[in-house]
């Protein structure tokens, strides 16, 4: 029964998280979002294809989103609250991996106590279900971040639960693959899904071969969808998103703006010092793995994977963003809100592999590292109130807005609603698709009566 006590502080955020994303989800769709409304009216209509959930949006799919989106406009009428509700439930699904995760790294070190497990889960817990994440619990169009991490966390438990097996390479595929439709994140699953087999010895046995077989075939067909698609893209003029150049100042923007990127969960809210807090952040790491690295043994790096698989996630999501990004909209662009999602992973492990370093050698000189954590807890707190304001004013606004439209439409002007989408995006076609099926915000709009007529 004590055990069950681990997940408090879990049950907490996540309850937390979804009051916060019922209470305050956008009540329209919003910039990207709208791309859903022509989706919905071919699908309303009979039109629907399986092929258009394929259609690369950028340079990646939406295609498990849209098709989560999609079913549950159909049970709704498109209501917005399921779907920020569907955010927080696939988050809560994929926090299952990353506990399963956690613990069994900690399990196999001897050192699962209940109140290292607390402090662990309560850590875990905090960071994942973060209201610095509001940019992506209330817009329901993000759904697809969160059904991406749980593909990517479930693909990462899967492939270092035990010795390599076809049976769980082959979930750990069909994980991988829902996060890749997902996110275009998702394919930094595949080269980590490589080192977890290898770490753990798939090379030396007919099973582990079989499951390293299995991800490489499943990865290829991934890939050869993705250039059919891409090149279906590019041949009819959409904007893949990849950069014209490659020089040794695209190498440092890269980098820059993966630090940023990875820094951000913590100091968005003073970018200055991003550089500094990823250096302190390794740092950490380094230290951690180097003094367990002495007491492990011989089957150290087959237990850490795991936890650094989630460290290595976060960096392949910033490098992937940064290739599609940078070059357009600079390193600053990093700080997007909605990209700390995808580098709390980082900061995730780190604490990870510093909380078992404490727990399992008990010294004074864990002072400093003690410190640095709750340095990094602190920044944490700052972080939050900092980002989370401007979700909220836009959720405010888009409230007003719906509001005003769900009344007066159709005697509206552009004015009204262009706080809804972004600049040079028409939704007037979109507008009448919702008020003709009277979705979303137009649900509670009674039909306009029509006279019948008369013999």
């Amino acid at each position: 029964m004590n055990r069950h006590l681990r997940w408090t502080p879990v049950l907490i955020c996540f309850a937390v998280t979804l009051s916060f994303s019922l209470n305050f989800y956008y009540r329209a769709p919003y910039h990207d979002h709208w791309d859903l409304v022509t989706h919905y009216q071919r699908l309303q209509t009979g039109a629907y294809a399986w092929g258009d959930l394929f259609v690369l949006h950028g340079s990646h799919w939406h295609a498990s989103g849209l098709f989560v989106k999609l079913i549950l406009a159909k049970l709704t009428g498109m209501s917005h609250w399921i779907e920020s509700a569907a955010s927080v439930a696939f988050a809560g699904l994929g926090f299952l991996a990353l506990a399963r995760i956690l613990l069994r790294v900690f399990e196999q070190s001897g050192v699962a106590s209940l109140r290292a497990t607390i402090w662990l889960f309560g850590v875990a817990a905090f960071f994942f279900f973060s209201l610095d994440q509001a940019g992506n619990w209330l817009w329901g169009w993000q759904v697809s971040v969160f059904i991406n991490l749980a593909g990517v966390l479930w693909a990462i438990e899967r492939l270092s639960s035990g010795s390599p097996c076809c049976v769980n390479s082959l979930l750990a595929s069909i994980a991988a693959a829902i996060a890749i439709y997902a996110f275009a994140t998702g394919w930094a699953v595949i080269p980590i899904g490589f080192g977890i087999l290898i770490v753990n010895g798939a090379h030396r046995t007919w099973q582990g071969r079989g499951a390293l077989l299995i991800w490489t075939v499943s990865s290829a067909l991934i890939l050869l969808h993705y250039a059919i698609a891409r090149s279906a893209a590019t041949t009819a003029g959409l904007d893949t998103g990849f950069p014209t150049q490659l020089d040794f100042a695209a190498l440092m923007g890269f980098v820059h703006y993966t630090i940023n990127f990875l820094a951000s969960p913590l100091v968005r809210f003073a970018r200055d010092v991003s550089i500094p807090i990823i250096l302190i952040g390794l740092g950490v790491s380094a230290w951690s793995i180097w003094r367990l690295r002495q007491f492990e043994g011989v089957h150290f790096w087959q237990r850490i994977a795991p936890v650094l698989a989630l460290a290595a996630y976060s960096g392949g999501a910033a490098l992937l963003t940064a290739l599609g990004r940078w070059e357009a909209y600079g390193v600053k662009q990093a700080f997007v809100s909605r990209y700390i999602s995808f580098g709390t992973l980082f900061w995730i492990a780190i604490f990870a592999l510093a909380m078992l370093l404490i727990v399992k050698l008990r010294t004074r000189s864990h002072r400093v590292l003690i410190s640095l954590l709750g340095m990094f807890l602190v920044l944490k707190l700052g972080n939050i109130p900092s980002v989370v304001q401007k979700p909220l004013r836009i959720s405010a606004d888009i409230q007003a807005t719906s509001e005003v439209l769900a009344v007066r439409y159709p005697d509206v002007t552009p004015a009204d609603y262009a706080v809804l989408h972004a600049p040079g995006q028409d939704i007037a076609p979109h507008l009448v698709i919702l008020h003709d099926h009277r979705a979303s915000f137009f649900a509670t709009t009674p039909e306009t009566d029509v006279e019948a007529p008369r013999d």
